[in-house]
């Protein structure tokens, strides 16, 4: 699964409610989000998840972790800004999906590499526009085939604005994927055959297209400082690299949620 479920939590904390208190250094708190979504993209099986979720801002002069994830700033201008940037991924029971019973199970991965920001439009920090170009290496931390499983290109138009008391955020972005990261996904050896699951032997090229939304607001609670949040995201896999897949059983991915966080400190 491309994006899992507590990834998602991270981005929509991290995305979308870390804008207001721009003059902490630090931010730290906890919370808890439900996220509902398929197992990996072009599943149809989808599953509820609750988890807690840890709130973590710091914005250091070269180390940031806020609204772009962990990131590590290697160069910046008033326009262009690269980065090194790094998520988790966690796929919880994957082993529970039907549609890959017997083979090797999905694992929890990690993401790092360098990304390109470019500002498109800026009226505030609030309100802009930025094309974000990174390029990711996929590594799987456990599961059925740990170490590195390929490169992951994902291009995206990343819009913010504030919405009265709300700030949203609305991303537009195609993917890329090379054949190591499609074939730990979608391919079915010829041990793995079975009358419903065809061979199928993936290649690198296009993953998709997605478009996601996300709003959050700060809101005082018995004087404590609380944060909300809610996303949607749609993919559509159509004509992908892997599309003919037997493990693809949708081209159209939906997923949604939301994170409630009680800021500490």
């Amino acid at each position: 699964m491309r994006t899992s479920f507590l990834l998602i939590l991270g981005f929509l904390c991290s995305y979308s409610v870390a804008d207001e208190v721009i003059d902490k250094k630090w931010e730290l708190g906890v919370g808890v989000g439900d996220i509902y979504g398929p197992d990996y993209r072009g599943s149809d099986e989808y599953r509820n998840y609750l988890a807690p979720i840890p709130y973590v801002i710091y914005r250091g002069k070269y180390i940031q972790s806020d609204r772009d994830g962990l990131r590590g700033k290697l160069f910046k201008s008033d326009r262009y800004e690269l980065t090194f940037s790094a998520a988790a991924t966690i796929v919880p029971k994957a082993d529970e999906n039907k549609a890959r019973e017997g083979m090797p199970t999905l694992g929890s991965t990690v993401e790092i590499g360098p990304a390109l920001n470019i500002k498109l439009l800026e009226n505030n920090s609030n309100n802009n526009l930025i094309l974000q170009i990174p390029l990711h290496a996929v590594i799987a931390v456990n599961g059925g085939e740990r170490g590195y499983n390929g490169l992951v290109f994902e291009p995206q138009f990343i819009y913010r604005d504030n919405l009265k008391n709300w700030q949203f955020t609305q991303r537009l972005g195609v993917i890329f994927a090379d054949e190591k990261y499609h074939d730990y996904y979608y391919s079915v050896d010829q041990q793995f055959v079975t009358p419903g699951r065809d061979y199928f032997d993936a290649h690198g090229g296009y993953s998709g297209v997605f478009t996601q939304a996300a709003i959050s607001r700060s809101l005082q609670i018995n004087s404590a400082d609380t944060k909300i949040a809610f996303f949607l995201r749609y993919e559509n896999l159509g004509n992908a690299a892997f599309a003919e897949s037997s493990l693809v059983k949708t081209n159209t991915v939906l997923r949604g949620g939301f994170a409630f966080i009680w800021v500490i400190k």
